[in-house]
């Protein structure tokens, strides 16, 4: 490994993959939320509006039944937890693979883990998300507090596995990862697109944050701390050979991000009104 390898341009090129790819990933699982608002409706008939930051639906609170609550604010973290394992597959499908894209369900992984475990723990003691499940089923302090752990515990070891995740990310630029290349690449590949995307998501669903884009990106900070901490214990990765490895920008895939950025939060601007009646 030459230092030419580790330029201005080189980091940048990484900084722009990974970014697009943390935007986008979150984007897809919080659409994929809405949707799951969306379908589960339509199975009790409950009008509902859906947009770039939140939901409404168009009924009484008397409507409300426990299965109604438990289907209808469950669903979407199921799906959530379903395409996180998706993409922990396709992560290693392409593991020996110098892809950039690989960096796309690396950050699905982590997202997705963010937004589930951290929903069992945050959302169950704020009663949001999928704490309207647990508020309905009336649990007493003790299971609140089991379940809050296991949110807890799942954020933690979701932090440490993304350490390993990154280190064996890199060989789509590298072919070797060791304590030479690690700050610069770890700086590039998540430090920056965690900075600059949580900024640009920000906006995205400025003024109507909610939840979980209220408090996801701090507890994101949160587990790329215990990244960062477990990172420096990583043994050195020596990589194969590969041909096609190089630093490149992967051009169609940030295009369509932006594309995606910019007509989502448009097109959704005003919302989408669904009646099931």
């Amino acid at each position: 490994m030459s230092n030419s390898q580790l330029s201005r341009k080189n980091f940048w090129i990484i900084a722009l993959n990974s970014l697009s790819a943390y935007v986008l990933s979150y984007l897809f699982l919080f659409y994929v939320n809405q949707l799951s608002y969306l379908l589960t409706s339509g199975m009790y008939g409950f009008p509902v509006t859906i947009d770039y930051a939140s939901y409404f639906f168009h009924i009484e609170p008397y409507q409300w039944s426990h299965d109604a609550v438990f289907l209808i604010f469950s669903s979407g973290y199921v799906l959530t937890l379903i395409f996180g394992l998706l993409a922990i597959l396709a992560f290693y499908f392409t593991i020996a693979d110098a892809l950039p894209i690989k960096v796309f369900f690396m950050w699905t992984i982590l997202h997705a883990g963010n937004y589930f475990f951290g929903g069992l723990m945050l959302g169950n003691l704020l009663t949001q998300g999928v704490g309207h499940v647990f508020n309905w089923m009336y649990l007493p302090d003790t299971p609140r507090m089991i379940i809050s752990l296991a949110g807890f515990f799942g954020l933690l070891l979701t932090a440490l596995w993304f350490a390993r995740l990154v280190s064996v990310s890199s060989n789509a630029y590298f072919d070797k990862y060791n304590e030479k290349i690690a700050p610069f690449f770890i700086t590039a590949q998540v430090f920056v697109p965690f900075v600059l995307g949580s900024l640009l998501l920000f906006f995205y669903f400025f003024p109507k944050n909610m939840f979980h884009e209220k408090y996801g990106w701090i507890v994101t900070g949160v587990m790329l701390f215990i990244f960062f901490m477990r990172s420096k214990f990583l043994e050195d990765l020596l990589f194969e050979e590969d041909d096609t490895r190089s630093f490149r920008l992967m051009r169609g895939f940030i295009v369509f991000s932006l594309v995606f950025f910019i007509l989502s939060r448009l097109l959704m601007h005003k919302g989408i009104y669904i009646s099931w009646a």
